[in-house]
């Protein structure tokens, strides 16, 4: 019987026992990676395309990635959803600056049904106009009600800040949408959907078969490979910021380009950022709401791209208190800068961060997500192992040291909105 006046036995994780993906050829280079590892009869699959906001007008893709199953020559979008549902399908898109995704969901008896449904409605989207100024009309009014948010103006002046010049920092204006016409919504697909394919994802339990059926399907939509990333971009320092009348809130948001990780600090950076701001137990969040009051929720962390990540700090205040926020992230980054941690807090982060990576490596579905995580990258496993290596030995010094590195205010941009 259990003795709950007892303390559990603690055990220092050693290695996670990782699952490694089979990977097959697609064509030109681009593959197909599959987990079938699994228990149940759930299948995933996820397409990754070049796809991102990066190219040309933002707006267009958005567009292109919300309208893949607006209809064909022979299916309307209403047709095509409910022979999705019929056959208890689920599908999600989403886009980021330097690429879309496209997940499909379902059962294993399915799949194959769905994937072929999904595949035909990319390869034979027509974009009706209908379909192209319904949405039109839907983002111009989200639009509207989001520029009314402190949140949403501090986020946008920040990527325009921290990306200066570039791409990466082109954000969407109103009067985009207005922009967007059915030929300009083809022209992206075909260009960045039907040449560009860039990977295949399946988590499940299928026979090789039908995964090489579904690596036919997919041969032609493989084109040119990615053009290259940005690998550098003019991060504007200082402080700006825009008043928004009748807001009771100031939205904060200050940051920099700095890695990702492939560079040699970024596994030290991470431990450190986690003290500073990365869980809820962290000094952002213990200072600015549990002890002033300032904030219902505050974080740092570190964003990646295929060349670069940028670091980030957000919350939202009262409009009275925002300069004492401010103050108060600063006074925390000094306290990095000059004192070192205790062995007591570091103990705490280390549980916690070897805890996170246990609990994101639990199962197939997170399994790809580890391995493709790395795999991005460049890397392999053993950067996880190396990540468990290092939060168990790295010390107080070291962490004073990537404070002093990287966190200095005057490499910042900071943005205040409200």
């Amino acid at each position: 019987m259990l003795d709950r006046r007892i303390q559990p036995e603690v055990n220092t994780l050693e290695d996670i026992s990782f699952v490694h993906p089979q990977h097959f050829e697609i064509k030109n280079g681009i593959k197909l990676h599959w987990i079938n590892t699994v228990d149940d009869d759930a299948v995933k699959i996820d397409l990754v395309f070049d796809a991102g906001s990066r190219h040309g007008i933002p707006a267009l893709a958005s567009f292109a990635n919300s309208l893949l199953m607006s209809g064909t020559a022979s299916h309307t979008a209403d047709e095509l959803n409910a022979q999705l549902d019929g056959l208890g399908g689920f599908f999600h898109a989403e886009t980021s600056r330097e690429g879309a995704s496209v997940t499909l969901y379902g059962l294993r008896k399915n799949i194959y049904a769905l994937f072929t449904l999904l595949i035909n409605a990319i390869k034979e989207a027509n974009f009706p106009q209908k379909e192209i100024d319904q949405l039109i009309k839907q983002k111009q009014q989200s639009f509207k009600v989001s520029s009314e948010k402190v949140s949403f103006i501090a986020r946008r002046l920040f990527t325009e800040n921290v990306f200066a010049n570039s791409p990466y920092g082109v954000i969407t204006q109103y009067e985009d949408y207005e922009k967007v016409s059915r030929e300009a919504v083809k022209d992206f697909h075909a260009k960045y959907y039907l040449q560009g394919l860039q990977k295949v994802c399946i988590v499940g339990d299928l026979d090789e078969l039908t995964v090489k059926e579904m690596i036919a399907q997919v041969q032609s939509l493989v084109g040119k490979s990615a053009e290259s990333y940005l690998s550098a971009v003019e991060n504007r320092t200082g402080e700006f910021r825009q008043e928004k009348d009748g807001a009771v809130q100031t939205a904060i948001r200050v940051g920099r380009i700095l890695f990702n990780r492939t560079a040699d600090d970024y596994l030290q950076f991470s431990v450190m950022n986690t003290i500073f701001g990365g869980y809820f137990g962290s000094r952002l969040m213990s200072n600015i709401r549990e002890d002033k009051g300032y904030t219902y929720g505050i974080g740092s962390g570190l964003a990646e791209m295929k060349k670069l990540g940028y670091f980030f700090i957000a919350t939202e205040v009262g409009k009275d208190v925002a300069d004492k926020a401010l103050q108060e992230i600063k006074n925390e980054i000094h306290r990095l800068q000059t004192e070192l941690v205790s062995e007591e807090e570091l103990s705490l982060v280390r549980n916690y961060t070897i805890g996170q990576m246990l609990k994101a490596s639990d199962g197939p579905f997170a399994m790809m997500d580890r391995y493709l995580g790395v795999a991005d990258f460049g890397l392999d496993y053993d950067y996880y192992t190396k990540k468990i290596e290092m939060v168990k030995t790295i010390t107080p010094e070291e962490i004073k040291k990537m404070a002093e590195k990287y966190l200095k205010w005057e490499d910042m941009t900071v943005i205040m909105a409200g």
